[in-house]
């Protein structure tokens, strides 16, 4: 009879059982989305997915192709999404929104891949990765899990620019090379990707004059890469949507606010140097602050400001690092967070955010800090590593019970317009977005599901 024998108990505590739990959290939020997932448009969803891929399929070369798809949106180039986007419709030979929808949610998973890799020499390095998933993968941000467009803009932005400073790490040509793929793909993802470009060189100028392990040939090349990618990006640059509609905005500061769906859009017109840097400052603490703290705008404020000084503090702390990626990558996300407040704060109200996508670079900053403070004072070896563990899990099963009813009220309201047969987009023309999909039903290159859905569905189910 063969003899079985359980690993040693601190082997087995320190690397099997955390293993364990973190693929049955990512196992249980990749089954959540993959059962209400929908194959049904949303938002942006019909501009930068749906008629572009109509406009590639009717282009009358493939230049015009290539023109469409790097086309400007809004205050954005998206062109590494709708490449993305356009593969997984050659793939199927149709664009189904449920598949888009995993896609789009693979780059939490490559974002936990390069934490995994970041940290992949560290002895405790499956603890730390739980905590990191059990921070992340959860309904927080449960408007854009579902959302595809907007999955891929905030995931993916966020995995091109990790996955840039990563390589950039102990540079060498090759490293450099593909350092600035990931960077362009950034900057053709969010316009908030350009930022990476910055980190980049923050992390060359560090292995020079810190680390003094490289020439400072390799800035100098990173900054001319920097200015032929973007002067590239600005060429034919126009103002955005966004900065138009920043410009129609009631001018009477005591009008009602004033809403794009539901979105509540400030009514300031003229306001004083006060008041901007005011509103800057709070909705950017807010942003920061809004995972942890998502029931006040004064609570996730005093929340943001507590992870920017903490976040200050341990770079301070440990700059001489020789590594320091795992710094850059949060110092990513707030920058991320300033430049979303530049393009934001002035039109609508710090109010919005608690429930809206940005929540999801606080989601991703909370648990960055959390993955660098666990690596540069090593709690995981003393007794605060359980109050670490009972903190996540803590946070993972709240957000999962707190915001799921509110995500099933959201998918309701998606659900209705479909079956009410409207696409509603903010901001745009009424009807336009209906004749979007439209063509796209009559051109073969979207099938919708059933009507009344998702009843009809169930009802299918039952009768096979």
């Amino acid at each position: 009879m063969p003899n079985f024998k359980l690993p040693p108990t601190s082997d087995f505590f320190v690397r099997w059982l955390p293993l364990a739990a973190l693929c049955a959290v990512i196992a249980h939020y990749f089954w959540f989305v993959n059962s209400h997932a929908i194959n049904i448009p949303y938002e942006d969803d019909i501009y930068d997915s749906l008629q572009i891929v109509s406009m590639v399929e009717n282009a009358d070369s493939a230049g015009d192709a290539f023109k469409v798809l790097s086309n400007q949106y809004n205050d954005h180039r998206t062109s590494a999404s709708r490449l993305v986007v356009f593969g997984v419709y050659l793939a199927e030979g149709e664009l189904n929104f449920h598949t888009l929808t995993l896609v789009a949610n693979l780059g939490l998973l490559l974002i936990l891949l390069l934490f995994y890799l970041t940290v992949r020499t560290e002895k405790y390095r499956w603890v730390y990765l739980l905590v990191a998933a059990l921070l992340l993968l959860n309904f927080r941000y449960f408007k854009i899990i579902l959302f595809s467009q907007a999955a891929f803009a905030y995931y993916y932005v966020c995995l091109y620019a990790f996955a840039c400073i990563f390589t950039l790490h102990k540079v060498s040509g090759p490293r450099f090379l593909l350092a600035a793929v990931f960077c362009t793909l950034s900057s053709l993802t969010l316009a908030s990707g350009h930022i990476v470009w910055l980190l980049g060189l923050v992390s060359l100028l560090h292995q020079c004059l810190v680390s003094g392990h490289r020439s400072l040939m390799w800035p100098a090349m990173w900054l001319l890469v920097a200015t032929v990618v973007l002067t590239l990006w600005y060429g034919d640059f126009t103002q955005g949507i966004y900065m138009i509609t920043s410009e129609l905005i009631a001018d009477n500061v005591d009008s009602p606010p004033v809403t794009a769906g539901d979105v509540p859009l400030r009514a300031i017109v003229d306001p004083s140097i006060t008041q901007i840097l005011e509103q800057y400052a709070t909705f950017f603490l807010v942003i920061l602050g809004s995972a942890p703290i998502y029931i006040s705008t004064l609570g996730a404020g005093a929340a943001g400001l507590v992870i920017l000084l903490v976040l200050l503090f341990v770079t301070l702390k440990s700059y001489k690092h020789d590594d320091i990626r795992l710094a850059l990558y949060c110092w990513f996300l707030v920058v991320f967070a300033a430049a979303v407040t530049v393009g934001r704060a002035l039109l609508t109200t710090p109010e919005y955010v608690l429930n809206q996508r940005y929540s999801f670079i606080s989601a991703l900053l909370v648990c960055t800090l959390a993955l660098l403070l666990q690596v540069r004072f090593a709690l995981v070896r003393t007794p605060a590593v359980l109050l670490v563990l009972l903190l996540a899990v803590t946070y993972w099963s709240w957000s999962n019970f707190h915001f799921e009813p509110l995500f099933q009220n959201h998918m309701n309201q998606r659900h209705s317009q479909f079956n009410n047969g409207h696409f509603p987009v903010v901001l745009m023309p009424v009807g336009e977005s209906d004749r979007i999909v439209d063509k796209a039903i009559s051109d073969g290159i979207y099938n919708p599901p059933c009507r009344p859905f998702p009843e009809c569905e169930r009802l299918s189910s039952l009768g096979d």
